[in-house]
């Protein structure tokens, strides 16, 4: 089966208890540069986004809104991530989010997730 590359509903955490689910029972965290992310497993069989990107943090909206485009076109773009809810959020007062970023960001999860996997088949 291909895997969807679209960002459809099915895709995104949108209620305020998933993301505090996810941040409160994270069983894995990684941060990259300006970008923290906290990951939980879900039930269902494709991974989904939810985005924290606040106005502390970037103050303009056209900064705001360029690094969730840029954050969400990492994870479209991000081969083998598990089943889990993932939170991203920006971290550093007045960061630059780059694609490169995001990339740095989710591969670094995809290699913890598969290091955990192969201790877990290995046992």
């Amino acid at each position: 089966m291909v895997p969807r590359r679209d960002f459809g509903r099915a895709r995104k955490l949108r209620r305020k208890k998933q993301f505090d689910d996810v941040l409160r029972h994270a069983s894995v965290r990684v941060g990259r540069g300006p970008l923290r992310l906290a990951a939980c497993d879900n039930d269902l069989e494709t991974p989904r986004l939810g985005l924290i990107v606040g106005k502390r943090m970037l103050p303009l909206a056209v900064d705001r809104n360029r690094a969730k485009r840029l954050i969400r076109e990492s994870f479209r773009q991000a081969d083998g991530l598990p089943a889990m809810d993932v939170v991203v959020r920006v971290a550093l007062p007045g960061a630059k989010v780059s694609l490169a970023d995001a990339d740095r960001l989710f591969g670094a999860f995809a290699q913890i997730v598969e290091k955990r996997q192969r201790a877990r088949d290995g046992s």
